[in-house]
């Protein structure tokens, strides 16, 4: 049941496999299987789909920016055969942790410090939270090497919210887990935005349902699972905070928030 230090993590990872992710995981499709998924297993497919979108191969020097404990790094080496895996993270407990399991990650809020020369600039399921959205994909330019790759997974709009019903649930939603709106935009914005920085090859994968959906079924049913007693007890807190992203996530849904897998490189010569 929950750590002392981070709960909610537990949660996810309650009644299943245990691990160190936290992520909303790729999930399959609805009907039955998605329910009985193992969290970790989600979590780490969502990881290597970060990764394959990367084009990650044996050899390569990747860095993982808003890495949690590091689990995805650990992965890649494992899937991908990576020679070196660094890792940035702003939880000083987390990269406590993270260090302490033999992963290279350092404490920072981004990547502006880091050295360059990265086969690959990885963010699995936190891009969302790095505000403002141009500095990471900036730094992220700079990190990398001429030909380098960035794949990174974030949230995405149909199309800017002009009803007032539409703007006012998103940015309810955005208000309540921290998120500045303005830094999400549609998937044509995304797109002109890394070109404008000098990207190439740029390419987004909707994956709404496979990401959002699928987590909320999740949640539902580890609310089953677990039952009523988790409500109860010293860790409601946290528990409350993956209760509330689900209940929130269909009414964002309908007033067109998605989730997308985002791709590109840096030039050859760039």
């Amino acid at each position: 049941m929950p750590t002392d230090w981070d709960p909610e993590t537990a949660w996810l990872h309650a009644g299943g496999t245990p691990g160190n992710w936290a992520n909303l995981g790729l999930w399959p499709a609805p009907g039955g299987v998605a329910e009985a998924c193992d969290y970790a297993s989600a979590a780490s497919a969502l990881a290597t789909a970060v990764g394959q979108a990367a084009g990650l191969r044996a050899g390569q020097r990747v860095l993982s920016v808003a890495c949690g404990q590091g689990a995805e790094m650990a992965l890649w080496r494992t899937v991908f055969g990576v020679t070196e895996a660094r890792g940035i993270e702003r939880d000083p407990r987390r990269v406590a942790r993270a260090v302490a399991a033999g992963e290279d990650v350092r404490q920072g809020p981004g990547i502006a410090t880091t050295d360059a020369g990265f086969d690959a600039v990885l963010c699995v399921d936190a891009a969302y939270h790095l505000s403002p959205r141009e500095h990471f994909l900036r730094d992220a330019h700079r990190a990398l090497r001429p030909g380098g790759a960035l794949a990174y997974t974030d949230l995405v709009l149909d199309g800017q919210p002009t009803a007032r019903w539409r703007r006012a649930v998103l940015q309810a939603g955005a208000k309540s887990t921290g998120l500045e709106l303005a830094d999400i935009g549609t998937a044509l914005e995304q797109c002109d935005r890394l070109r404008a920085l000098g990207f190439y090859d740029v390419r987004l994968q909707r994956l709404d349902e496979a990401v959002l959906g699928g987590f909320v079924r999740f949640v539902q049913a580890q609310r089953r699972r677990l039952g009523t007693p988790m409500w109860h007890t010293a860790w409601d807190a946290s528990w409350r905070r993956i209760a509330v992203t689900a209940a929130l996530t269909p009414l964002s849904r309908a007033a067109g928030l998605g989730y997308a897998l985002v791709s590109a490189r840096r030039p050859p010569s760039g």
